[in-house]
């Protein structure tokens, strides 16, 4: 029963178009004076799944033209302040696990904005409980975002449907050559519609604000859907990518390897090898391919179905490269083993005199936490090379916490007041956890990458 269950619960979702958020009018302007968002919680991270129907409330603001970034939120009410109950950003609930909130008054009103030169570029929000304790998100823990269009005409691909991320990425695509894909266009006004498939025109029609094709897949590869409408001499074009790829390369792990970065004699070269048994296919996204799934970089399977891995080549020695495993075509993740990783979420808290120069995250480019690799790292230099431990039997030990003890939280700090410790009687450290773990501010015992120095004290180097 449960199994027939499912079926007809995904029969339906397909039917009824089921997406995490959708949002009235289509296409929202500045100017929109009702805008609807609409969450359904059994999708994304689904964090509110089951909860309390009368209990969830919206965290949002902008991303502007004058944002330095998606993470950059301008203008955040002061109603949707995390872990409040405000009735201002209370949601209406609908039915099932689906609520509503509505912003009235236009954008700039409702938000604040009095600058005539700052436009707003996406509606950036969250759906939490009161508490703050669940919150409702992408699948990866992303951001939502909805797309704030400028006035005139616009068009947008509604199918393949697309995630509420900054970057609009397209859902996961199954497809396989030789498939069909069912394309929709829709425009903001009457115009005429153009289809494209990898280059090719595939439909067109005039005076009309919705057209739907399909096209059939013929090769492997990056496969490109075009939208483009056109009225009184202005045209307007949306884009869609995703990759479809030949068969999985079935091959032994080369010899020496172990799971994670293997870096190679030669500097242009690394291997990873991903440990995910049960899995079919696995890419890599990164700054070497423009974080695209590129069958050029789909990983070859062991034997026993238990590994994946791929060899890079063309990497610049010493230079940093963020990437992650795209694992069945949907999830998104880092490498395990990395001693450093990006996150979306976090490092802009972090001070350039903490840790100078840090790679920024690729934020327009992937979501989730980012791995980094980096060939002929600088070798590690230390200053003492004859240093005594204490006897362990007279230790006096100073548990320590870098985040609390110092204001600065780095390591370069701490070693500037090893003096007022010794001055103490004190000859040993115990630093609690100094790996990455979720978030800045934490004691360190919810970790999540075990061989990466957590930024927020410092560098690598300096610890």
């Amino acid at each position: 029963m449960k199994l027939i269950l499912s079926f007809l619960l995904l029969s339906f979702c397909s039917l009824a178009q089921c997406q995490l958020l959708t949002w009235s009018p289509e296409f929202i302007t500045e100017s929109s004076t009702t805008v609807e968002l609409t969450c359904d919680a059994s999708l994304g991270s689904r964090g509110l799944l089951n909860h309390t129907s009368s209990d969830v409330y919206v965290h949002l603001g902008v991303v502007t033209n004058y944002s330095s970034g998606p993470s950059d939120w301008r203008y955040l009410p002061a109603a949707s302040v995390w872990a409040t109950t405000n009735a201002a950003v209370k949601c209406s609930y609908i039915s099932g696990s689906k609520w509503k909130y509505t912003i009235t008054g236009g954008l700039r009103s409702f938000f604040g904005l009095t600058d005539p030169t700052e436009r707003i570029l996406r509606i950036a929000l969250l759906f939490r409980s009161g508490d703050g304790s669940k919150k409702l998100a992408n699948a990866d823990g992303g951001d939502l975002y909805v797309p704030v269009y400028s006035d005139g005409i616009q068009v947008s691909i509604t199918e393949p449907f697309s995630r509420p991320d900054y970057a609009g990425t397209p859902e996961t695509i199954t497809k396989q050559v030789g498939d069909n894909i069912a394309i929709t266009a829709r425009a903001s006004e009457s115009s005429t519609i153009s289809l494209y498939f990898n280059g090719a025109i595939i439909n067109t029609s005039g005076n009309i604000t919705t057209l739907t094709s399909n096209a059939t897949i013929t090769s492997a590869g990056v496969q490109t859907i075009i939208a483009e409408a056109a009225v009184a001499g202005l045209f307007r074009r949306d884009t869609i990518s995703f990759s479809v790829n030949d068969a999985v390369t079935v091959a032994p792990l080369p010899a020496g390897l172990k799971d994670g970065i293997n870096y190679d004699s030669d500097p242009t070269k690394a291997t990873l090898v991903l440990f995910a048994p049960g899995k079919t296919r696995v890419g890599v996204l990164g700054d070497f391919n423009n974080w695209s799934d590129n069958p050029a970089y789909q990983m070859n399977r062991t034997p026993d179905g238990r590994r994946f891995w791929i060899t890079l080549t063309g990497l610049t020695a010493g230079t940093e490269y963020g990437f992650q495993y795209l694992i069945d075509g949907g999830l998104k993740v880092a490498d395990a083993y990395a001693e450093k990783v990006l996150d979306p979420w976090n490092d802009r808290f972090i001070a350039p005199t903490t840790y100078p120069s840090l790679k920024p995250y690729p934020e327009t480019r992937t979501t989730g936490i980012v791995s980094v690799l980096q060939t002929q790292q600088p070798a590690t230099i230390w200053n003492t090379t004859g240093y005594t431990r204490p006897d362990k039997k007279g230790l006096v030990i100073y548990e320590l916490l870098l985040r609390d003890f110092l204001d600065a939280h780095s390591w370069q700090a701490l070693t500037d007041t090893l003096t007022y410790l010794k001055r103490l009687g004190i000859n040993a450290i115990e630093l609690m956890p100094v790996n990455e773990f979720e978030g800045n501010n934490s004691w360190g015992y919810n970790p999540d990458f075990y061989f990466a120095p957590d930024k927020y004290y410092g560098t690598a180097a300096s610890f």
